[in-house]
């Protein structure tokens, strides 16, 4: 006769996995009412209800459980914007859109662009879906000749640079044109001639759908979302 499967270790996976969600969600109302400089580990542990030692078992910091939710946003943002772009056959243009979209956005809902100052570049996680859909982007667009020829993470980190330290520079106050600025220089330094590049910075940007769960929708609650220009 056969032996039993042992389900244990899959329902302890299952269990760390519903615990880190409960503090990341946690953490997350907290730091949509307080902002994350604002928010404390002893503020996470009351929304969650759990235990300082149970919050140390999977975050050492407010910063860390910070840098995982900016992990979960920047991924639900790419799968929200590349659908708008991938269908444009020039890659310069879906570069150009999605920086725009990105820090307009972000700008938008400053709790969304806290977490992606605090995602902790320059060693930002590149391995989620934004980071995919860039990398793609990129190598199509040197591949076509639209950019000079570079190894694709001096690219892909021009991108990042912009994106990053553009909501940085928004939250403290930048232009309200910043992002079309930011993304006209970006284009430069990926190889477009000044002209064409001012031309993609202003192309009409589409106006995401927000989905009706996830972290994104709970960062930012009932507000709907559009490019601010």
């Amino acid at each position: 006769m056969a032996a039993s499967p042992d389900h244990r270790p899959r329902v302890a996976a299952q269990r760390r996995e519903s615990m880190r969600a409960r503090l990341l969600d946690a953490g997350l109302a907290t730091i949509v009412a307080r902002g994350v400089a604002g928010t404390t580990i002893d503020e996470i542990i009351s929304v969650a209800q759990v235990s300082r030692g149970t919050f140390y078992k999977y975050f050492d910091s407010v910063t860390s459980l910070a840098s995982d939710l900016a992990h979960e946003l920047a991924h639900e943002l790419g799968h929200l914007f590349d659908p708008l772009v991938i269908e444009l056959p020039d890659p310069a243009l879906r570069v150009a859109i999605g920086t725009r979209m990105t820090l307009h956005f972000a700008r938008q809902h400053p709790v969304i662009g806290g977490l992606i100052v605090k995602s902790g570049w320059p060693d930002v996680d590149q391995s989620h879906r934004f980071f995919e859909v860039v990398r793609r982007d990129i190598a199509s667009g040197i591949r076509l000749k639209r950019f000079e020829p570079m190894p694709l993470e001096v690219a892909v980190n021009l991108v990042a640079g912009t994106i990053v330290g553009g909501v940085h520079s928004m939250l403290a106050g930048a232009a309200r044109n910043y992002p079309e600025q930011a993304t006209r220089r970006l284009l430069c330094g990926l190889g477009l001639g000044t002209a064409e590049a001012a031309r993609l910075s202003a192309a009409r940007l589409p106006r995401p759908v927000l989905p009706h769960e996830g972290m994104v929708a709970r960062a930012i609650g009932p507000v709907a979302a559009r490019p601010d220009q």
